[in-house]
């Protein structure tokens, strides 16, 4: 996951040895959580959580999704 520039990228240079797998807890700038799951390197599923509320964009198999999120909520992306 990389987060930055006011997006969050998810799995943006996943190993090919990685090709399925999950991941939960992450944290990303602006406090927002992630947990996502992958197989053969393109994201299944995935939501984000925010500590304080508002709007995040998220860039997941190559689209980004504008999403607002209400504080401690989960927010499902995909």
């Amino acid at each position: 996951m990389q987060s930055g520039q006011g997006v969050i990228e998810l799995l943006p240079a996943l190993p090919a040895e990685w090709g399925t797998g999950s991941i939960s807890g992450l944290k990303a700038r602006g406090g927002y959580e992630l947990n996502f799951a992958w197989t053969d390197g393109r994201v299944t599923s995935a939501t984000v959580t925010s500590a304080g509320g508002g709007e995040v964009s998220v860039k997941v198999n190559g689209e980004t999704k504008k999403l607002k999120v209400k504080k401690g909520r989960v927010c499902t992306i995909l």
